[in-house]
């Protein structure tokens, strides 16, 4: 079927609105003293050991390879 306008114009407006709240995340007051104590006690490495960790755990794994047909 194809997408009709309505659907696309609701899509952009969705993916609007997630990105400013990513923004809004980022440069909350909470999230930029988080990354100063980690900035000031050293904690650079280890934190992105535990960000390469949680990345890890919420990617969906890939889909590899067809599926093979049974005869």
């Amino acid at each position: 079927m194809a997408r009709t306008a309505k659907n696309t114009t609701k899509n952009t407006e969705a993916n609007k609105e997630a990105s400013l709240a990513l923004k809004s995340f980022k440069t909350s007051s909470e999230v930029e003293s988080f990354y100063t104590f980690i900035y000031e006690n050293g904690l650079r490495s280890e934190a992105h050991k535990l960000m390469e960790v949680v990345l890890k755990r919420i990617t969906p794994a890939k889909k590899r390879g067809r599926k093979k047909v049974l005869q």
